[in-house]
């Protein structure tokens, strides 16, 4: 199966069989869109491409470009996840018509593979904004936040303050700067993976239980030495819930 997560500045593409993820690739949104074709741009380092192909979109006209390709190429349609799909979650979000399908997955792939029905979830997804949604213990999908993302912050500081010096981002060891340029990636990353932590915790005290915390997306890896150690880091959560909820919605068919 190949599981694809169109964002906004990435697709995240993974070859998954069972719940293994045996390959991973990244091909940039912009790409696709300027060059007018998808799998071009998909190394599989020799493998075909599989028959089967589920994937969530927030971005329209990329989902409709690979839709037509796998039409072309497989002679069939892929599994397009969206809003109403079956996940085996429920989803109380008041306006469910603006919500991004990628938090839905997250929080199925969460309630299926981490918590199980034995405890709340809260998931934390690092991309271009950074989402944090609580799932209680029965499954039901609440809503969250929205934040800028680690690099759409930066970003817009540099913008802000144009003097300020651009800096790279990578992972940080101390809390301490004694360069500007180290006082700006602290504030960015440390800071970043601060105000997870603190919105985890608001959510945790308003939704009660004690919900397990699981943190995925681009980003992830960049504040991992800042984060909790009980908290879950699963890089690959989207894909893997998107190959979750493929095999619900065949079972049922």
């Amino acid at each position: 199966m190949l599981a694809l997560d169109v964002g906004n500045t990435h697709i995240t593409c993974a070859v998954i069989e069972e719940e293994e993820v045996l390959l991973i690739r990244r091909v940039v949104t912009e790409t696709c869109l300027n060059t007018g074709t998808f799998f071009d741009h998909l190394d599989l380092k020799g493998r075909s491409l599989p028959s089967e192909i589920v994937l969530s979109s927030v971005r329209g006209p990329v989902r409709e470009l690979i839709a037509q390709e796998c039409k072309r190429q497989l002679g069939t349609a892929p599994f397009v996840v969206n809003n109403d799909t079956p996940m085996g979650i429920a989803n109380l979000y008041a306006t469910k018509e603006t919500l991004g399908t990628d938090r839905l997955v997250d929080a199925a792939a969460c309630y299926h593979l981490h918590t199980k029905g034995k405890r709340p979830g809260i998931v934390i997804d690092m991309g271009t904004a950074t989402t944090i949604d609580y799932i209680t213990e029965k499954g039901e999908f609440l809503g969250g936040a929205i934040a800028p993302g680690l690099v759409s912050a930066y970003r817009g500081l540099l913008a802000f303050a144009p003097e300020l010096p651009e800096v790279g981002i990578s992972k940080v060891e101390s809390p301490i700067g004694t360069t500007t340029k180290d006082c700006i990636r602290i504030g960015v990353i440390a800071g970043h993976a601060a105000m997870a932590q603190a919105l985890s915790s608001m959510m945790a005290r308003a939704g009660g239980g004690d919900p397990l915390v699981v943190y995925t997306g681009g980003l992830a890896e960049v504040v991992e030495a800042w984060m909790p150690g009980e908290y879950i880091r699963d890089e690959h959560l989207t894909l893997k819930g998107l190959s979750i909820i493929y095999r619900i919605n065949m079972k049922s068919c």
